[in-house]
């Protein structure tokens, strides 16, 4: 009986020592993802949908225009094998006819509708005089040829995620594209197609990669993506607090103690995976993201997002000045 104490004791030891080491240097026994993407520090959610009609080409040009790193958008294959650029198959809310894209010709596709919904907002609409056409995955990768595109697969048919990698080929865009799916299985169909395509996780790894974490596991625990895509919980709150009960915003709370973990975001970035925020709309999300060191926000408005960093480098560099003049008298 002791002889079996001593092992299990040895086991524990080993385990913990082996796994600490892992947490701290993972890259011992996992590869180093490395900067497979360039920055993705500021993100337009589909082209910027707060400050024009979502994934049009005037969102594009104007988020580019401001300086993003990165644009995120969603992809539909027509019937006639088009790849375009819409979050819905569905096309009622985008254009207020009834039909879906995939069983409509490219040219047979109606303009956007005047007025949109956010999402992510309850109350925002955003509105246009002018009539605007679904964007061609091939023509935003020819005017915009620089900057990253985080590309959600959504139905994830094969025909789609081969057409997808074969115009992320075509334009030469394997260090500065993005792509993958919700669910796992559609997530490793584009991982067979091209595994040289920087991937985000599927819901199914990033709710795998907290329980690894939490169980101590995560040094074990292999990952082929790069960038690691997560809502903030408590930004929840900010757009339904009067329709919440008690519990749930306790709920919303314990979420966000459990995915917003400092620790768990050292570790990823250890391995060269970024982690990237989704959909941050306002000036406190946006503060209380950058406490957790997140390498990339997701917005609607990606103007309030760039002044709110470009506001606080003016107030630390003034404060640096306050100092300095400070630090200055008393020398004196």
């Amino acid at each position: 009986m002791e002889l079996i104490w001593m092992i299990v004791v040895a086991v524990v030891i080993v385990y913990l020592i082996v796994s600490t080491v892992l947490f701290l240097f993972p890259t011992i026994i996992h590869r180093d993802h490395g900067n497979k993407v360039g920055s993705l520090k500021i993100s337009a959610h589909r082209g910027g949908a707060g400050e024009f009609i979502e994934n049009t080409m005037p969102a594009f040009n104007h988020s580019a225009q401001l300086g993003v790193d990165m644009l995120e958008i969603d992809v539909q294959e027509t019937k006639d094998s088009v790849i375009v650029i819409s979050h819905d198959n569905d096309m009622y809310r985008s254009t207020g006819q009834k039909g879906l894209i995939s069983d409509t010709l490219f040219n047979d596709l109606p303009p956007y509708s005047n007025h949109l919904f956010l999402q992510f907002d309850r109350v925002q609409c955003v509105s246009s005089q002018a009539d605007y056409s679904f964007v061609k995955l091939d023509d935003l990768f020819e005017y915009h040829k620089e900057i990253v595109i985080h590309i959600d697969t959504k139905d994830g048919k094969p025909s789609l995620v081969n057409s997808v990698s074969e115009l992320i080929v075509k334009h030469d865009r394997l260090k500065n594209t993005v792509w993958g799916n919700m669910s796992e299985a559609k997530n490793d169909l584009c991982y067979s197609v091209n595994p040289d395509i920087t991937m985000f996780m599927s819901i199914r790894k990033v709710i795998f990669t907290y329980l690894m974490f939490y169980l101590g596991l995560i040094g074990f625990y292999p990952m082929k993506e790069s960038v690691f895509d997560i809502p903030m919980p408590s930004s929840i709150l900010e757009q339904f607090r009067d329709v919440l009960s008690g519990w749930q915003k306790i709920l919303v709370h314990i979420a966000h103690f459990l995915m917003m973990n400092r620790l768990l975001f050292w570790h990823l970035r250890r391995r060269g995976i970024k982690v990237v925020v989704f959909v941050l709309n306002k000036e406190e999300s946006f503060s209380t993201a950058e406490k957790y060191n997140v390498d990339g926000i997701m917005t609607d408005f990606p103007s309030r997002l760039i002044k709110y960093h470009n506001d606080k480098k003016e107030n630390n560099a003034s404060d640096v000045g306050e100092t300095s003049q400070i630090l200055g008298k008393v020398e004196e």
